[in-house]
């Protein structure tokens, strides 16, 4: 039987989720999957993080990220840190949940059960950005920091429409706002006049299945979308072609695929703030790359993105 770690984050959006892992971890030990389960709970920002990193080498068979993107990008920062290549488990308990949902991860005790007993890991690339990785995306501009802006209690009772009504007050006062970016790669270089950026690991952004239509995790490569200005008359087919993941090829959009990239701001009004994973990380510019196959996932089965 297998040794585990729980990071729980107990504040993620998602109602009722801790009745969910109490009956998780019952069926765990009752079926004889896993022997021995530690418990963390977080209560600040950079807990999680925080204890991946102090996991040994042979401690646990794998250690669980439970709540919202933001908890599992610190775990798998804590575990890449730690150096010990523990696998991972992801447990959605936020508000979008992008990259649980692009890899079909379970959203129930006994597909999680089923999953942990095949113990399937799949070998899946993050980015990293400066000194610090992500697993999902990072992105600046038009709407970007909405992720963290939203009230906790929002979230809560509403949902994933939380980030729709707080999107909706800033769109009509930022929806022709450009800023002016340098993206310097050996596939794409260019001063570009630009609404927004999304640098993507995963197809799956923001709530929107196919922002990055042609991402995948397991690529060695990352997915760049630069959103210049569109114009008002053609907003309403422009939503509806994201909306279909048929957008890649729109003249407001600049689309490529790389191993690395530098970002700059090139404006001379207040800096532009970057968002990883639907936290805040800083602001321009930055250095990102692909870390291939930097961590061990456990899935459902090798099939992403169906």
């Amino acid at each position: 039987m297998k040794k585990a770690l729980f990071i729980i984050n107990p504040s993620s959006g998602r109602q009722n989720f801790l009745s969910m892992v109490e009956a998780l971890v019952g069926k765990l030990v009752m079926q004889q999957i896993v022997s021995h389960i530690d418990i963390v709970y977080t209560k600040k920002q950079n807990d999680a993080k925080d204890a991946a990193q102090k996991i040994k080498k042979g401690e646990y068979d794998f250690v669980t990220a439970i709540g919202g993107d933001g908890t599992v990008n610190e775990v798998i920062n804590g575990v890449i840190l730690s150096g010990t290549h523990t696998p991972i488990a992801v447990i959605s308990a936020g508000t979008v949940n992008d990259f649980a949902n692009y890899l079909h991860l379970p959203q129930n005790p006994d597909d999680f059960c089923e999953m942990i007993r095949s113990f399937q890991c799949k070998a899946v690339d993050v980015g990293k950005v400066n000194d610090q990785y992500f697993v999902n995306v990072l992105a600046g501009g038009l709407l970007t920091d909405v992720g963290y802006k939203v009230p906790k209690e929002m979230k809560a009772i509403m949902g994933k429409m939380a980030y729709y009504v707080e999107g909706a007050k800033d769109l009509p006062k930022n929806l022709f706002n450009t800023v002016k970016l340098r993206f310097e790669s050996k596939e794409y270089t260019n001063d570009v006049e630009a609404l927004v950026f999304i640098v993507a690991n995963s197809r799956s952004v923001g709530g929107f299945k196919n922002m990055a239509s042609l991402a995948s995790v397991s690529d060695g490569l990352l997915d760049v979308l630069v959103l210049k200005k569109v114009e008002f008359p053609n907003i309403t087919t422009f939503l509806i072609k994201i909306l279909q993941g048929d957008h890649i090829n729109h003249p407001s959009i600049d689309y490529f695929q790389t191993q690395s990239l530098k970002i700059e701001y090139l404006g001379d009004s207040e800096p532009i703030t970057v968002d990883y994973d639907g936290e805040c990380f800083g602001q321009l510019p930055v250095q990102v790359e692909v870390v291939p196959e930097a961590i061990q996932l456990l899935v459902p089965d090798a099939e992403e993105g169906r």
